[in-house]
C-alpha cells in the first residue's frame, strides 16, 4: 500500500472527534485556505474534498480542469498537497484523475506512490515514448500517475516543446481532472512556461515560513504570464493531511 493510501486510511480512522472546518464562499473565484487549530494535531481529508469542490466551481467548464500546484520557493510541501488533493479527488469524485510530476528539479511522486520513475514525462516529450508506457496505476481508485521520467538535462526544454501542449490536449480528453505538481516558481522558470496552458494555478505556501513578498511576486509573475491564479493553500506539513478553514480574500 502506498504512503498516500496509508495516510488516507489513518485520516478516516482518526477523523471522528476532530471537529469540522467552517466554509466561506471564495471571492471572485479565488480560494484562500487557512490551517485550523495550529497547535492541535488534526486529520480531515474532507477538507481536501471541500478544496476540490471550490476549485471545480472556480473553473469554467467540465472540459477545463487542468490545475497546477506550485510554490514560490522550495520545500513548501507542494508535492504532498498535490498528491493528497489528487488522491482525495479521485476517491470521492469517482472519475479518472491524472497526477503529473512536472517537477523535473526535485521529483518525488514516484516515491510517494511506489511506482517506477521512468519511462515518464520527460521520456514521452523528448523521446516520443508512448504515453501508455509512461502512465502508472496506483492503489488509489481512479488515480493514475505520470512520473517525471529520466533526468532532463534542461528542464525548460521539456515545457517549451510543442509535444507538451499536445500531451495536455490529449489527457484532457482521457481524464476528468489533471493535476500538475510543479517546481518552485521564483527559483525556476518552467512553471511560468506551462502556466498559460493550464486552467488554473494554486499556490502552496508553508505557514510561518514563506515571506508574503515572495508569494505576491510569484502571483504577479503568473498573471504577467497570462495564468489564472485560483488561490492559495496555507500548508502545515506536520499534518499528514492538513486541516483547512476557507476564508474570503
Amino acid at each position: 500500500m502506498s504512503k498516500i493510501s496509508e495516510a488516507m486510511k489513518r485520516a478516516r480512522k482518526e477523523r471522528e472527534g476532530t471537529g469540522e472546518a467552517r466554509l466561506g464562499a471564495p471571492d471572485s473565484g479565488r480560494v484562500v485556505v487557512r490551517s485550523a487549530r495550529p497547535n492541535h494535531r488534526v486529520v480531515d481529508p474532507e477538507q481536501y474534498h471541500a478544496l476540490a469542490s471550490e476549485i471545480v466551481l472556480a473553473l469554467p467548464s467540465a472540459s477545463s480542469r487542468v490545475v497546477m500546484f506550485a510554490s514560490a520557493v522550495r520545500e513548501e510541501g507542494t508535492s504532498t498537497v498535490a498528491a493528497e488533493f489528487a488522491a482525495t479527488l479521485a476517491s470521492t469524485a469517482e472519475q479518472p484523475v491524472l497526477l503529473i510530476d512536472a517537477n523535473l528539479r526535485h521529483p518525488v511522486l514516484h516515491t510517494m506512490f511506489g511506482v517506477a520513475r521512468d519511462p515518464g514525462l520527460a521520456d514521452h516529450i523528448l523521446n516520443d515514448v508512448p504515453l501508455s508506457e509512461c502512465l502508472r496505476e496506483t492503489d488509489v481508485p481512479h488515480l493514475t500517475v505520470l512520473p517525471v521520467g529520466r533526468r532532463a538535462v534542461a528542464p525548460p526544454r521539456v515545457f517549451s516543446d510543442p509535444r507538451m501542449k499536445r500531451l495536455l490536449k490529449d489527457v484532457r480528453g482521457r481524464f476528468a481532472y489533471v493535476i500538475l505538481d510543479m517546481a518552485a516558481l521564483v527559483q525556476y522558470s518552467e512553471g511560468f512556461q506551462l502556466s498559460r496552458d493550464v486552467d488554473g494555478v494554486v499556490i502552496v505556501i508553508k505557514a510561518g515560513r514563506t515571506k508574503r513578498e515572495l508569494v505576491e511576486h510569484a502571483t504577479e509573475l503568473l498573471k504577467d504570464a497570462g495564468a489564472r491564479v485560483l488561490g492559495i493553500v496555507l500548508n502545515r506539513r506536520r499534518y499528514y493531511i492538513p486541516k483547512f478553514i476557507y476564508e474570503r480574500l
